[in-house]
């Protein structure tokens, strides 16, 4: 899933489960680039709340 700061015209960043408690954190405009990998804790440590997603924990 995807969000976006403002017009996603200037990228998204992308957040996938994938893991039980595992996920990866991407950019849009660097698809090339290896995404981020979290824990749940780590998401809610930097304030990243998948529902912002459309994700649930």
């Amino acid at each position: 899933m995807q969000a976006c700061g403002g017009p996603c015209t200037d990228g998204c960043v992308t957040l996938a489960r994938i893991g039980e408690d595992a996920w990866a954190l991407g950019d849009s405009k660097r698809p090339d680039k290896e995404p981020l990998r979290f824990t749940t804790e780590e998401l809610s440590v930097a304030g990243i709340d998948p529902a912002r997603f459309g994700l649930t924990l």
